[in-house]
């Protein structure tokens, strides 16, 4: 697996992004900062495409409900599986997608901080993917920790 973290800010996406190789998929994990803006939904795309990723994590998606309209803008059409946590307001938010070739998921989990999803590939053994999201008001930290 190659898992892809991007963070900062540089041209031409506006994020500094971090490759590892690890096997069995490419992931990427962002926090996108709001997926609602046409504008991001095309960027998140366009590094899907260059980077060939088939998971993607993205974190701060800020939005209460994703469609599946959502999904195919910035996606495609082949992210056919996706689960998330909705944002709180314009606040978190946690999008797990990933290709219809690495087929369903054995397992899914949404908690109030994290998203996490077991995949099973066929030749090789299960494992668990999970995207955190931390919690922005002091309150809520100690809750999380």
């Amino acid at each position: 697996m190659r898992l892809v973290i991007c963070c900062g800010f540089s041209p031409p996406l506006g994020q500094l992004c971090l490759i590892v190789i690890m096997n069995p998929s490419n992931i990427l994990c962002w926090n996108v900062r709001g997926l609602n803006s046409r504008a991001r939904q095309d960027s998140v795309r366009t590094l899907i495409n260059s980077m060939k990723v088939d998971v993607v994590c993205l974190q701060e998606t800020k939005m209460s409900e994703i469609s599946h309209g959502s999904i195919l803008t910035s996606l495609g059409s082949d992210f056919s599986y996706f689960v998330d946590l909705p944002s709180v307001g314009a606040s978190g938010g946690i999008l797990v997608a990933w290709r219809h070739a690495l087929g369903p998921t054995t397992a899914t989990r949404v908690d109030n901080f994290s998203v996490s999803v077991q995949f099973c590939p066929t030749n090789g053994h299960a494992w668990w993917l999970t995207c955190v999201y931390g919690p922005q008001g002091d309150e809520n930290k100690v809750l999380f920790l």
